[in-house]
């Protein structure tokens, strides 16, 4: 059995706008099966903006040369309290590099950037059913705070 590379974080680049693109693709495929968005385009100029915000925190897994991984950290405002506090927007990990430890690590580098920042919480949206990410996010320490529930219409007479 080979052993995998460990990866290293730094962030975000231009040269990895694809590969994150990529990520965010599949992200969309999960979060949303029904309807999800898969034109890698779309995703390219939205990583693409994040290459220099200064309003978020981007951490990507480089292992051998590679992309393997990646975290989208942003700071957020609530307009009625002004309370600000940091949205967690996404985190991938390739499936040749789960297990390895890569995801603590990107969580690591989020939770540093909140400190950082002295943001009193963050807080991850997934969808009802993703089990796995649900199954990460309790491992790093959310707890789950509010379900949304939907309705729909179409279907019916």
């Amino acid at each position: 059995m080979t052993e995998k590379p460990e990866a290293r974080l730094r962030p975000l680049q231009e040269k990895d706008v694809e590969a994150v693109a990529a990520f965010e693709r599949d992200i969309a495929k999960i979060s949303f099966p029904d309807d999800p968005i898969t034109d890698l385009d779309f995703y390219i100029k939205k990583v693409r903006r994040l290459v220099d915000d200064r309003g978020a925190a981007t951490f990507v897994a480089e292992a051998d040369g590679e992309v393997v991984g990646w975290a989208y950290v942003s700071k957020r405002q609530n307009f009625i309290t002004k309370e600000s506090y940091a949205d967690f927007h996404s985190i991938f990990v390739s499936p040749s590099q789960r297990g390895t430890g890569t995801v603590g690590k990107l969580c690591d580098a989020v939770f540093n950037y909140c400190k950082e920042q002295k943001f009193d919480r963050v807080v991850f949206r997934t969808r009802a059913t993703n089990e796995p990410m649900k199954a990460v996010l309790a491992r790093v320490g959310f707890v789950p705070t509010q379900i949304f529930y939907e309705k729909h219409f179409s279907g019916e007479s």
